[in-house]
């Protein structure tokens, strides 16, 4: 799935477009969210989300010169500004700055089911083999795009046989003589990956990693991430927090 990250300044607002917009229809999931602009700026950069949603009247630190401000610091995010105010000048800076759509509040179902779907496409375009490693199996790509944007599901090879229309034992003989392991090691190799980045990089809950990153059972993901990494997830986001602070 691809990650967004929303930003705006007042908390409700925030909270309806987590609620009310059906993210994971469109292979989105939200990986962030800030009602403040200058701590969004340092999450943002060590997300770097594919999506950021803002605002653009906010204190301290307002959309425009936040999207000018990542552009500067070379985050390639696709940006969407969502406003109360419909002006020129900002619908001329945000062509200047390259924003992919500028929408006018109160914005109705129907605009933001249009907006995903084409936001959809341009990621698609933008992010044909995103995090697949490169292979020369077409069949194997394909397994792999569908896995990595679904990480928050179960993916038994039994059900990914399925799906493809593959026996379960030719998958695995795609990421044995493809990748050099097995089916059950790579799903494991990029949930921790994931996991491992939303620590990094965002505030969220570690429970809330753990589902994100397709383990409902949270003692089960704490403990394969303790073998994978050498230390809980805590540990690890503790370890960073020290380092940050020294």
């Amino acid at each position: 799935m691809y990650s967004v990250y929303l930003l705006d300044d007042e908390a409700l607002v925030l909270e309806d477009m987590k609620k009310s917009i059906p993210w994971h229809e469109h292979d989105l999931m939200i990986s962030g969210s800030n009602t403040n602009p200058l701590s969004a700026l340092d999450e943002i950069c060590a997300m770097k989300p594919e999506v950021v949603f803002t605002d653009i009247k906010m204190p301290n630190l307002d959309g425009l010169s936040l999207i000018d401000e990542l552009r500067k610091r070379e985050i390639d995010s696709i940006f969407i500004v969502i406003s109360a105010y419909e002006n020129f000048d900002y619908a001329r800076e945000l062509i200047h700055l390259e924003a992919f759509d500028y929408l006018i509040k109160p914005v109705e179902e129907r605009q933001y089911t249009d907006l995903l779907t084409r936001l959809l496409r341009r990621l698609e375009i933008r992010y044909p083999d995103s995090s697949i490693p490169a292979t020369s199996s077409d069949e194997l790509n394909h397994i792999i795009l569908y896995l990595n944007k679904n990480l928050h599901k179960k993916h038994s090879l039994k059900d990914i046989a399925g799906r493809f229309n593959f026996s379960s034992n030719y998958i695995c003989s795609l990421f044995s003589k493809r990748l050099g392991m097995t089916y059950s090691s790579y799903i494991t190799k990029v949930r921790m990956e994931n996991a491992e980045k939303l620590l990094r990089g965002t505030k969220k809950p570690v429970k809330e990693i753990s589902a994100l990153s397709g383990y409902d059972d949270y003692f089960y993901f704490c403990r394969v991430f303790r073998d994978y990494f050498s230390c809980t997830p805590t540990q690890l986001r503790n370890r960073d927090e020290k380092k940050f602070i020294s």
